[in-house]
């Protein structure tokens, strides 16, 4: 797929300034290095990724002000009768992120990854499940990862994950430039409800998911590891 598609679009429908779509193309060899960077620490390959052309933001309490603003997240969606798992990465990101702040987002978004197809493989899914009977996860939340010291080889990308996440990214500069550039110029937001961090699929469908078998090994080996 072309993580792209989406950006073009807004900037054809004048959502997005061809200059910010412009800088945003400019920098994908910064998101393709990070993939790159993954990929070689965890011998796993990064899941199809996309970029989105507004700021996503969730509402964390009731009074004006109180939001977050995810600047990537792990997507589940179903297509052709399965469950594909998708990594999104705003435009916001990779056009106002640093290299270290790319890289430590995009090994993040996939210990969240590893950690949805942990849950979803692992379900007990018998010949008698109906297709109505539904699979239920919360995917956002930061305890909803693998740890990445098991995950990835490379012990200076473990300590960039570190560093850049608490309990979410820690970013200040990336924060102002998001709310300067990005917010203040009103470019597209996207709110986030509560239940759009909810996957929610017939028992069939994730039965019917082949996941990526390295991925599966690997989870094995990281299960032996812990125990």
């Amino acid at each position: 797929m072309d993580p792209l598609v989406l950006l073009d679009q807004a900037v054809a429908q004048g959502k997005v300034p061809r200059a910010v779509a412009t800088k945003v193309r400019k920098r994908m060899n910064l998101v393709q290095g990070a993939i790159q960077r993954v990929e070689k620490a965890s011998g796993l390959r990064y899941p199809p990724y996309y970029v989105e052309p507004s700021l996503p933001c969730s509402k964390t309490g009731a009074e004006y002000g109180q939001m977050g603003v995810l600047f990537a997240r792990v997507i589940p969606m179903t297509l052709t009768g399965s469950v594909v798992i998708l990594v999104q990465f705003s435009a916001p990101l990779i056009a106002y992120g640093t290299k270290g702040t790319i890289e430590a987002v995009a090994a993040h978004e996939f210990t969240h990854y590893v950690d949805l197809v942990r849950k979803l493989s692992t379900k007990n899914i018998t010949s008698d499940e109906v297709a109505t009977t539904l699979f239920e996860a919360s995917f956002r939340d930061a305890e909803h990862t693998v740890p990445p010291r098991t995950l990835f080889s490379e012990r200076a990308l473990v300590s960039l994950i570190s560093r850049k996440f608490k309990d979410d990214l820690v970013d200040d500069s990336l924060s102002r430039k998001a709310e300067n550039l990005w917010v203040a110029k009103n470019l597209p937001i996207h709110w986030v409800s509560p239940e759009e961090n909810k996957l929610r699929v017939p028992m069939a469908l994730v039965a019917a998911t082949r996941f990526d078998p390295a991925v599966l090994t690997k989870l094995e080996e990281m299960r032996k590891a812990l125990s």
